[in-house]
């Protein structure tokens, strides 16, 4: 008897202990082969944010400040006590010599871990912690169509406003005053050209007493002045936030985070940029000051629909009252082609038009899980003139429903800044104002192109000046 219950014992203490190693992806081993380096995210076995997030729901505050601070600090201090034991272990390891870094996800309750080597793997791995290692996964960003380029100085006094700023009809409400004035917008994307003549004036770090700290973040690297060497993140922020008649509301201010180092977005990167926007750092990533925070961040990129990934930090730009702008992508208009984050609930999404009001022949379509209307609306996406991240005066011409969500994301600034209000509210007035595209007579689910709301445009082409 006494033998069994032995037995017993140890097999209970061996279950345990293989029940004590994490799971590790796969993907870190391969990239360990092919470099000394890799980055990881580590799961908490202890990381369950219900009793967090219930905290913070039982307090009923009312001002966005305390909201945010609040909000930030009940999840952070959550995921300090967490992973508390990890990162003494990692510390303790970069003081004797490692090269890795550290970046937390807050939101989440997880941790980055940049630049690991093997023999830090398998602690991590042993470590009764630990839920699991994953192993760093890209999105391509969405193939745009380039077209012509030129500069401004070709246009001295001449210049004319945009087409997909007269279209979306933003002159009428910048005429009445209403110009985005104090909304801040946000941009995940491929980083900024922030010297540009036409962004240079909105970018909020070259305000007054301002700098590059809660203004600018790449969590690769946490390059410390902002660049982009893609492109696709100048344009998109010049259609926001430009001047020179390219951005919708051009007396808003742009903050940026490079979430897509080339021409692929890191989901650590995403992440990191998502726990950014809900509460800015300084260009390395610490000291946040939550009350930084944008009104609004535009999101040009997505990967395949019906994924959640990235839903806990949509969760807490909603409470932080920051409005979520995501492009639907360039999959064509056959049905169920709308992709993720911009299909989940909490995400506004948007479809790209050409300038006689159809639906561009690349614009990707809904409806989105259980058969919600998406994309939300639709905007100007097909042959976009923006700001060149080549040069200090240059414009070029893309196209993508990357290009038609920044003109959603200047339009929600514009209710703001008329309007203030709520996330919600401001999303309704951009819906219920919208206007009748013209139909190619296509059916997804039941919904003809015709009727509205439908999963070609949703509620419609945008108005900014009807909705402001």
């Amino acid at each position: 008897m006494k033998y069994q219950i032995a037995l017993l014992v140890f097999g209970l203490a061996c279950l345990a202990s293989a029940n004590s190693i994490a799971i590790v992806d796969e993907g870190i081993w391969i990239n360990l082969e092919e470099s000394e380096l890799t980055n990881v995210k580590i799961t908490f076995r202890r990381a369950d944010t219900n009793s967090a997030w219930d905290r913070f729901h039982s307090l009923r505050l009312t001002t966005r400040e305390a909201i945010l601070d609040t909000q930030h600090a009940i999840l952070k201090d959550h995921a300090d006590v967490v992973q508390a034991d990890i990162t003494a272990l990692l510390t303790n390891l970069i003081q004797s010599g490692k090269r890795h870094y550290l970046d937390q996800l807050w939101i989440t309750t997880e941790l980055i871990v940049r630049d690991i080597d093997r023999e830090t793997v398998e602690l991590l791995r042993d470590h009764p912690d630990v839920e699991s290692l994953v192993a760093e996964e890209f999105i391509p960003l969405e193939q745009v169509e380039e077209g012509e380029s030129f500069d401004l100085g070709d246009f001295n006094s001449t210049i004319q406003n945009q087409w997909g700023v007269v279209n979306v009809q933003a002159p009428a409400a910048w005429a009445r005053g209403i110009t985005g004035t104090g909304v801040v917008v946000g941009s995940i994307d491929t980083g900024a050209r922030h010297t540009h003549v036409a962004l240079s004036p909105t970018y909020r770090g070259n305000n007054a007493g301002e700098n590059h700290n809660y203004n600018w973040r790449a969590p690769t690297g946490n390059a410390a002045i902002p660049s982009d060497t893609n492109g696709h993140g100048t344009h998109c922020i010049g259609t926001h936030s430009g001047t020179q008649g390219i951005g919708v509301a051009p007396n808003s201010r742009w903050i940026a985070c490079r979430g897509c180092a080339t021409a692929s977005c890191s989901r650590f990167d995403l992440e990191s940029c998502g726990n950014f926007m809900a509460c800015p750092t300084n260009t390395a990533g610490g000291a946040a000051q939550c009350a930084r925070a944008p009104r609004i961040v535009s999101n040009s990129w997505g990967g395949a629909g019906g994924q959640t990934w990235f839903n806990p930090v949509l969760t807490a730009w909603r409470n932080a009252g920051i409005s979520g702008v995501f492009s639907a992508g360039n999959s064509g208009t056959a049905c169920n082609t709308v992709g993720s984050p911009g299909d989940q609930p909490l995400a506004f999404n948007v479809g790209s038009i050409t300038s006689t009001n159809t639906l561009s022949t690349f614009s990707s379509v809904g409806p989105g899980p259980n058969n919600a209307i998406k994309p939300n609306v639709a905007a100007p996406g097909t042959s976009v003139a923006s700001a060149s991240h080549l040069n200090d005066t240059g414009l070029r011409t893309l196209s993508g429903t990357s290009m038609a969500c920044p003109h959603v994301a200047g339009a929600v600034a514009l209710v703001f800044h008329a309007r203030g209000g709520t996330v919600v509210a401001a999303h309704e007035r951009i819906t219920s104002t919208a206007l009748a595209h013209v139909s190619g007579g296509r059916t997804c689910v039941g919904r003809p192109e015709g009727t509205r709301p439908n999963n070609h445009v949703g509620h419609g082409r945008i108005n900014a000046n009807g909705a402001a």
